[in-house]
């Protein structure tokens, strides 16, 4: 039983010194809209036609695998309007009848070794996607995402830091021309490219670059005119499944296209690949901390990969994306843990906002 979440202690007030020279008060950080559960919006400022020019093969080659966010030791979550209004959300999945994607024959329960998923036409394959998208500097990175239900069924779901750089900046923190490839596989775009019209991301991922409850975001995609939709292209969407405290859940699928990968020389991000098993508290003793760990040995390139409950019941949720590992003052990895960020309040909070619109 996980300990309940301790109140927050009072903060006590410091007392100022006055600096006697004269002082200009830097300018706040622009922040063009926020919603009253606390999750920050932007829509794109770049065309769908100036995306897909933009992003040429070659461009796409040339993207690294954005890096994993730091852990910050010993620094509690920060509050949000989400979870002081006990926010949770859930919905299930809208899947092709055909569900079967060849995992369901694997004879293992425990993948931590990443396996490439078996490829197959089964449109369930093409649920898990690759992110193609500029740093605000101009950068090109990429990472992993998925489609998830909702109102507008074009919505994909992916890591906070793959869509803002989590250190404050406001607007000019958000990632520029995002494109979404579903069932990405050696270059190629079987169900074509989506462009992103809207992001979504908790203000305490914008604003802290809070890893323990704020990693995550929302991605409403552009229409493409031959399928309409994203979920009528890859015939369907997983559900999700955000409360709070949810850590523990069995036989979980964390899939994302890696291009690094703990002692491994073998991945490109080229192939999707999955790692199997139970999903844990990495924190049991901090009740401040319900970040989800899988055995996982995947890195960069799988951030904003879905963590996939009841994959092979057919009923699919997602109930985290994979954020980061911990590190030890030399870089190296401590375990062989995979985190996301725990999907409660603050996922609520997002995917409702997405679903607003």
């Amino acid at each position: 039983m996980r300990l309940p979440r301790l109140a927050a202690a009072a903060v006590a007030a410091a007392a100022l010194a006055v600096i006697a020279a004269p002082t200009t008060a830097s300018a706040a950080p622009t922040v063009t809209e926020r919603t009253a559960t606390g999750v920050d919006v932007h829509t794109s400022q770049e065309s769908d036609k100036e995306i897909r020019e933009y992003w040429t093969p070659e461009r796409m080659k040339q993207a690294s695998p954005m890096e994993a966010p730091k852990a910050k030791p010993g620094k509690r979550s920060v509050d949000s309007p989400a979870k002081r209004m006990k926010l949770s959300a859930s919905a299930k999945g809208v899947m092709p009848k055909a569900t079967t994607t060849q995992l369901n024959a694997a004879a293992a329960t425990t993948v931590s070794v990443a396996q490439e998923v078996p490829y197959t036409n089964n449109p369930a394959y093409n649920t898990v996607g690759k992110l193609f998208f500029k740093l605000p500097d101009g950068t090109p990175k990429e990472c992993s995402a998925s489609s998830i239900l909702s109102k507008n069924k074009s919505t994909i779901w992916t890591a906070g830091h793959c869509v803002h750089l989590g250190n404050g900046s406001g607007d000019a923190g958000w990632m520029r021309s995002i494109k979404y490839v579903p069932g990405y596989r050696n270059g190629e775009e079987p169900l074509g490219s989506w462009t992103a019209q809207r992001m979504y991301a908790p203000s305490t991922w914008t604003a802290e670059g809070d890893t323990k409850e704020s990693d995550m975001a929302a991605i409403v995609l552009n229409p493409v005119l031959v399928y309409g939709t994203l979920e009528n292209a890859v015939g369907g969407a997983l559900g999700y499944q955000f409360t709070e405290n949810g850590t523990d859940f069995t036989d979980v699928h964390a899939v994302g296209y890696p291009v690094e990968g703990n002692n491994r020389t073998d991945l490109n991000g080229q192939r999707m690949m999955y790692c199997r098993g139970n999903t844990t508290d990495y924190s049991s003793f901090n009740p401040f901390d319900d970040r989800i760990a899988i055995s996982c040995d995947m890195e960069g390139g799988a951030s904003g990969g879905p963590y996939i409950d009841n994959l092979i019941e057919g009923a699919p949720v997602i109930i985290g994306a994979v954020s980061h590992h911990v590190e030890d003052q030399a870089g190296n990895r401590v375990d062989d843990k995979l985190l996301s960020s725990e999907h409660g309040a603050n996922a609520a909070a997002v995917i409702n906002a997405a679903n607003a619109t």
